[in-house]
């Protein structure tokens, strides 16, 4: 089948553009973006990959039975602490803040992007 496509000239200089990046002619790219994109239709739900996933045996070495049951562990848990220090918490989460900025920066100089 041929089909007529209209392109914008921006998008036109784009397909061109990525096509190129990857050694293919604009058409071949174009049809690898339209076959891509029709195959996520026949991606499965989740309810059809839960179903699946219910079909498949349990691997016995992954099987532990139960010691406790939930609610009883969950009432035999010790107390939450009382002594939380909320300003404390914020300074030391400013400083992890700062840290991660840190290496962010120093991670997009070390790749071209700032």
């Amino acid at each position: 089948m041929t089909l007529l496509i209209h392109l914008s000239q921006e998008l036109e200089t784009r397909l061109k553009r990525e096509a190129s990046a990857r050694a293919l002619s604009p058409e071949d790219y174009a049809l690898a973006l339209l076959d891509d994109a029709l195959l996520e239709e026949t991606t499965p739900t989740p309810e059809e990959v839960v179903a699946k996933i219910k079909t498949i045996p349990p691997e016995p070495q992954y099987v532990h039975p139960a010691t406790a049951s939930v609610a009883d562990v969950l009432r035999d848990m010790p107390p939450e602490p009382t002594d939380f220090d909320l300003e404390q918490w914020r300074r030391e989460w400013e400083t992890v803040e700062a840290e991660m900025k840190r290496i962010a920066r120093e991670d997009d100089l070390a790749e071209g992007r700032g």
